[in-house]
C-alpha cells in the first residue's frame, strides 16, 4: 500500500472533477491525477506423475484517483481462478501530514508478505510460499477504517480497525482460508485490530518489518462465543546490488478452537487446531548484473526452503474418541507433521513489470494426502466449508514443476 503523503501543513481542497465538456486542459489536468493498471500471472505446473494444471490463480484490475495530493480514491476488482470476481479495495485515504493519514472502506489486510505486496512480480517463485497461502491468507480483505503514515524517514506504520473473521470457515489445512469476510459481511461484534511496522534503506534496499493482528471470530454463533484469532508475523527483504533476499516468518492462535470443533463435530486430523505456523528463506542473484549490467533487464536465479505447519498444536479440549484411530494412524489428539520444501529457478524480467518464471518445488518430508472429506461425528450442529481447490492442492505440498508469467502495469 502507498505510504501516506510527505506534507506536514494541509493543503487546500482541490477543484472538482471536470464538468462534462470541459476544456482539454483541464480534462488533462484530471487525468494525470487518475491511474488504470492491472497485474496477474498464468501458471502451469507438471507433478510427479505428469499430471498437467493450467491457473490464473488471481487478477486485479486497478483504479485510482487523486482529487489533491492528500486525498486518495482506489478500487480494484480481482478475478480468482478466472471463475470468481469481487472487490479486492475501495477505499478512500486522507493524508494532509506526512506523519499521520486516514482511510476507510474495504482494506487490504496490512499483515503478511502476501498483503503487502499481492502482485506476482513481487515474489520470484511461480506461486506464492505456502506461509502466505496456508498460515496468512492473501489476498486477505476486510471493511474497516485505519491509519497509516511516516514517523521519521524510512520508518512507516499502518494500523486498522476492521470486520472479525467467520468462525464457520476455519479448517484444518489452511486453517484461516475460509473465515475471510472480504467485504461480504460486516463483524460488528468481533472487531478486530491489525497493525504493522517497517523500516527500511538501513542499509540501502534493505527493508524489515512485522505485524499483528487479533480479533473474534464467533460471527454472531452462540456456539462460537469466545472464539478468537491472533497473528503475529514478521519478515525482511533485500534488493540491492542483484542481490535478492526474503524471509518470512508467522504464527497463528486460534484461541478456544475446541468451540469449533464441536460445532462442526470435527473429528481427529480433521479437527481445526489451536495453533498454526509457517516459515521460509529465499536468495536470488541476478545474473545480468555480471554479463550485461546495462542491459536494464534481470535474469534471477534463485533457490530457498519453507517449512510450514497448519496443524502444529492441538487444543486438549477437543472431543476425540479413540476408536476413530486407525493402524498405522497418528492418535487422534496430535498434531499434523510439518512439511519442509526446497524451491529453486530462474526469473527473468525483461522490464520491471514482465516476469518469466521457472522453478522446482521439491517436498523433503513427502507429498500430503489427498483432500478428502472431514470426519465429523454424529449430530454436528453444522456443516464446514470446503478450502479453494487452489489453495486445497497447495496444502498438499506436491513436488512439481512450475512456469509463469506475471505482469504488473
Amino acid at each position: 500500500m502507498p505510504a501516506a503523503g510527505s506534507h506536514e501543513t494541509p493543503l487546500s481542497a482541490a477543484p472538482p472533477a471536470p464538468p462534462l465538456g470541459a476544456s482539454p486542459p483541464q480534462l488533462d489536468a484530471f487525468m494525470r491525477r487518475t491511474k488504470v493498471g492491472a497485474y496477474g500471472q498464468v501458471q502451469l505446473f507438471v507433478d510427479g506423475e505428469s499430471n498437467v494444471n493450467v491457473q490464473l490463480p488471481l487478477a486485479a484490475f486497478l483504479v485510482e484517483h487523486r482529487p489533491s495530493d492528500w486525498v486518495r480514491i482506489a478500487a480494484s476488482v480481482q478475478v480468482e481462478d478466472g471463475t470468481s470476481t469481487g472487490m479486492q479495495q475501495a477505499l478512500v485515504e486522507v493524508a494532509p501530514y506526512g506523519a499521520l493519514g486516514l482511510r476507510a472502506g474495504l482494506l487490504i489486510m496490512p499483515i503478511g508478505l502476501g498483503n503487502l505486496s499481492p502482485e506476482p512480480t513481487s515474489y520470484l517463485t511461480v506461486d506464492r510460499p505456502l506461509t502466505d497461502q496456508l498460515i496468512v491468507p492473501s489476498v486477505w480483505r476486510e471493511l474497516g477504517i485505519g491509519i497509516f503514515g511516516q514517523v521519521v524517514p524510512g520508518l512507516r506504520y499502518e494500523g486498522a480497525v476492521v470486520s472479525g473473521l467467520d468462525g464457520t470457515g476455519l479448517s484444518a489445512g489452511a486453517p484461516l482460508w475460509g473465515t475471510r469476510g472480504d467485504g461480504s459481511s460486516i463483524a460488528v461484534h468481533d472487531a478486530a485490530l491489525v497493525g504493522w511496522v517497517e523500516l527500511d534503506d538501513l542499509p540501502p534496499g534493505l527493508i524489515v518489518g512485522g505485524g499483528g493482528y487479533t480479533g473474534g471470530a464467533s460471527h454472531g454463533v452462540a456456539a462460537l462465543s469466545g472464539l478468537r484469532v491472533a497473528i503475529a508475523e514478521g519478515d525482511l527483504r533485500y534488493h540491492n546490488h542483484g542481490l535478492d533476499l526474503r524471509a518470512e516468518y508467522a504464527r497463528v492462535w486460534i484461541i478456544d478452537s475446541y468451540l469449533a470443533n464441536d460445532y462442526f463435530g470435527l473429528l481427529g486430523q480433521s479437527a481445526v487446531p489451536s495453533r498454526a505456523r509457517g516459515f521460509y528463506l529465499e536468495a536470488g542473484y541476478d545474473l545480468l548484473r555480471l554479463a550485461a549490467p546495462e542491459s536494464g533487464q534481470e535474469l534471477v536465479l534463485f533457490g530457498g526452503y519453507e517449512n510450514v505447519d497448519p496443524r502444529s498444536e492441538m487444543s486438549p479440549y477437543n472431543y476425540n474418541p479413540p476408536a476413530i484411530t486407525g493402524p498405522g494412524q497418528l492418535p487422534p489428539e496430535a498434531p499434523s507433521p510439518s512439511q519442509g520444501f526446497a524451491r529453486g529457478g530462474i526469473d527473468y524480467r525483461p522490464l520491471p513489470s514482465i516476469a518469466l518464471k521457472l522453478d522446482v518445488q521439491v517436498a523433503l518430508d513427502g507429498e500430503g494426502p489427498a483432500p478428502t472429506a472431514p470426519q465429523m461425528s454424529a449430530g454436528a450442529q453444522a456443516t464446514p466449508r470446503p478450502i479453494g481447490s487452489d489453495v486445497a492442492a497447495a496444502a498438499r505440498g506436491v513436488t512439481r514443476v512450475g512456469l509463469a508469467l506475471a505482469f504488473n502495469f
